[in-house]
């Protein structure tokens, strides 16, 4: 039974895609009729066809669900392989290796595994890497914990440094009070007495009070000039020990935002760096009218480079791409790594021609460059497309026709250049929630 509607349901399956093939071919029929073609070939049909969303699906689909004999491996070397490319993209450098060499023991495993098999390492690693990241909060959220106690210590010594003020402060007035008592007895029994020993005799005890009172005031003052050195000596201590983990702190915290906005691999800016200053052009562009410009590029034949090289050479190609994009460009150009094999760059007080001519530039420049593995040579050129920001743009959309004309650039035969004014003219004006698959 289950044999039968495994059957049942893949002739469904089959149906509804020859259903659907074949309403667009009727669709296409009547395009062509209504632009009074004459003689209608397979080409035309083909051509009309690439375009069409739902035939894109059913292939992309159909190419992800092929069997290897063995339905709990469709398409798992895929998955896997397209999980590290990600991990790759969000991991530090120093897990880079461990990445290629767990691809390419996918890439060349000709043995058959469940998927437990082909997607273990990759979340092996990714729990790796979170272990990573909980072992650095942790160690901050020590830094912090141990400056707010460096604080709360110095609140405590400055409480007890105030308290000792006031301290001070009526002991100096009880040492008033008393010279002032002393004093006044001194000037009673005076008055009352005529006998000239008499007087001399209180004249002597109550200086030698006074003296005494002095002698302790001077005692009580230094033990307590003496407890506040120290305690001076020991904020000191204490607030040169916060300055340096602050330091430290900040130093720590620097990083790891540095970390949040770069790209492992390549040592230039990442996805979220360009989303930041995509926001930060276009505010620029919306308030004073600044002409700036987006270049979106992508390496040509990147996958053959990975299959004939490897892809600790696809790494390196991507490496060599970013340094030959930081020589050749200016040094207020923003460069990123959009993902994969794609680079972005932003290019302030650039119009569209200008931003052409630098991509033109950049194009042969990257021809000319040697890059080779081993002594063999492995080709590196790029396919560039290049808008111009308006005012009514937001991040998604000048990047769309970036986008649309890196894929009439590819199109056109790779290695070359095209703006989104290319694309107008060409007729491939595309709404934006069209996809752009570009096949390497």
């Amino acid at each position: 039974m289950k044999d039968e509607f495994n059957l049942t349901e893949s002739e469904q399956d089959f149906e509804e895609k020859v259903s659907v093939i074949a309403d667009e071919v009727l669709s296409i029929l009547k395009e062509l009729h209504q632009e009074n073609r004459q003689q209608i070939s397979s080409k035309h049909i083909s051509d009309k066809m690439k375009w069409k969303a739902s035939v894109k699906n059913l292939l992309t689909n159909n190419e992800m669900t092929k069997a290897d004999n063995d339905p709990d491996t469709v398409g798992l070397k895929e998955i896997s392989d397209a999980l590290l490319d990600k991990l790759k993209e969000l991991l530090p450098p120093s897990m880079t290796d461990k990445l290629n060499e767990l691809k390419d023991e996918i890439h060349n495993d000709t043995n058959n595994h469940g998927s437990r098999d082909w997607l273990d390492s990759p979340i092996n690693i990714i729990k790796k890497h979170i272990t990573s990241l909980s072992h650095r909060n942790k160690e901050l959220e020590e830094f912090m914990v141990a400056a707010l106690q460096h604080l709360s210590d110095t609140e405590s010594h400055l409480a007890s440094e105030l308290s000792c003020h006031q301290d001070k402060f009526r002991d100096d007035r009880n040492f008033e009070d008393q010279i002032a008592k002393n004093m006044n007895i001194m000037s009673e029994d005076i008055t009352v007495t005529s006998n000239v020993s008499l007087i001399k005799s209180i004249l002597v005890t109550k200086i030698e009070n006074i003296n005494t009172h002095i002698t302790d005031k001077r005692d009580q003052d230094m033990s307590k000039l003496k407890d506040t050195e120290k305690t001076l000596e020991d904020m000191s201590a204490r607030l040169t020990e916060i300055k340096e983990e602050a330091d430290e702190l900040r130093k720590r915290s620097q990083e790891i935002e540095v970390e949040s906005i770069t790209d492992a691999l390549t040592g230039i800016y990442n996805r979220k760096g360009y989303d930041d200053k995509m926001s930060e052009t276009l505010a620029h562009v919306k308030r004073y009218g600044i002409k700036s410009s987006l270049i979106v590029c992508d390496i040509d034949f990147f996958k053959k480079i990975n299959d004939n090289f490897g892809h600790k050479v696809g790494d390196l190609a991507l490496i060599k791409l970013a340094t030959l994009l930081k020589d050749r460009l200016r040094t207020n150009d923003f460069i990123a790594r959009f993902g994969g094999e794609e680079f972005v760059v932003i290019l302030p007080h650039t119009d569209i021609e200008g931003a052409a001519k630098a991509g033109l530039g950049l194009r042969e420049y990257i021809d000319n460059a040697v890059f080779s593995y081993k002594g063999k040579e492995v080709p590196l050129t790029i396919s560039i497309g290049v808008s111009e920001f308006t005012k009514d743009d937001d991040n998604s959309s000048v990047f769309e026709r970036a986008d649309h004309a890196l894929y009439l650039a590819k199109k056109s035969g790779r290695n070359t250049v095209k703006t989104e004014n290319d694309v107008i003219n060409n007729g491939l004006v595309l709404n934006n929630a069209d996809s752009i698959p570009v096949s390497d």
